[in-house]
């Protein structure tokens, strides 16, 4: 047994450094609940040290959603180990996290703190009772959160309740449609029952108590619904969609033949079998992302 296996919030505070505060928690998490190799932690460790997933999303968004995070007010709802908000106020965005766990929320603090930022950017508390006003944040992200809550539909909804009306939110988790268990890093069979996914973690050496005490079996069908019923505007596939619609592409993708069958149809029916298509592909996706807009309406 390691220093490691049952750290708690004190050794988080009083590691010798941000990047042992770190390793702590990663090991822990990694590494004792869910059995992956020392040397994958490590590699993990070395991510978050290095911010490489805040900047890749933040990144993405920049191109792909014009998202302009300076001066922006930004949320990021499950923000474990604070690299996301950390990498937000980094961009000079107003950034605040939700963190509920007090391991990954001491760690968060302490990160912050480093960097002369303020602690009380991170708040303590579930993602389903926001401590903000409504209309209060440009931004929101929530990545790989909803498929540890039971139900997704009140973090949704605290969400869209804190953006302003055309404010944009990021959501990805995992989809337990897929034939890959993301967390253990195993095959999977879609939806397989607890107890049967129990005694195959066991058999193969793994600890099933994260998948016991810790997932709950989020779908994509299930997000996109809940995302909508919130009222939400799906805008994830939206550039497909108009390429679909405009034929734009198609003539370098398609045989000559298809490009023409296509033409004969009328756009809605292309957008249409465009929007089929695309939930089938993703239907059984390892994981889950969306980007979703708070309607002007709502002003």
């Amino acid at each position: 047994m390691s220093k490691y296996d049952y750290a708690g919030v004190e050794d988080v505070v009083e590691a010798s450094s941000i990047e042992e505060a770190i390793r702590i928690t990663a090991i822990k998490y990694f590494h004792n609940q869910l059995g992956w190799p020392r040397e994958k932690c490590e590699q993990r460790v070395e991510k978050e040290i290095n911010l490489e997933i805040p900047i890749g999303l933040f990144e993405n968004v920049r191109r792909k959603r014009d998202w302009q995070l300076a001066g922006a007010r930004l949320v990021d709802v499950g923000a474990g180990q604070g690299g996301a908000v950390l990498e937000a106020l980094h961009r000079d965005a107003d950034a605040h996290g939700i963190e509920p766990g007090p391991e990954f929320a001491a760690l968060a603090k302490r990160r912050l703190e480093a960097d002369e930022y303020s602690a009380d950017r991170i708040h303590q508390t579930g993602g389903a009772d926001l401590p903000f006003e409504d209309d209060s944040f440009d931004y929101a992200i929530s990545l790989q959160v909803l498929e540890h809550v039971e139900d997704p539909r009140p973090l949704l909804e605290e969400m869209y309740r804190v953006l302003k009306p055309g404010g944009e939110a990021v959501v990805r988790c995992e989809n337990y449609l897929a034939f890959w268990e993301q967390h253990y890093r195993v095959p999977w069979l879609p939806l397989l029952p607890k107890p049967i996914g129990s005694l195959y973690l066991r058999a193969i050496g793994r600890d099933p108590s994260f998948l016991n005490n810790y997932v709950f079996y989020s779908t994509y069908p299930q997000i996109w619904r809940l995302a909508s019923e919130v009222g939400f505007e799906n805008t994830t596939y939206s550039p497909r969609l108009e390429k679909a619609r405009t034929l734009d592409g198609f003539k370098t993708r398609s045989s000559a033949l298809a490009g023409k069958l296509l033409r004969l149809l009328p756009a809605n029916i292309r957008v249409a079998l465009a929007r089929w298509v695309t939930h089938v592909q993703n239907a059984f996706s390892v994981g889950i992302g969306l980007n979703l807009r708070k309607s002007r309406r709502s002003a």
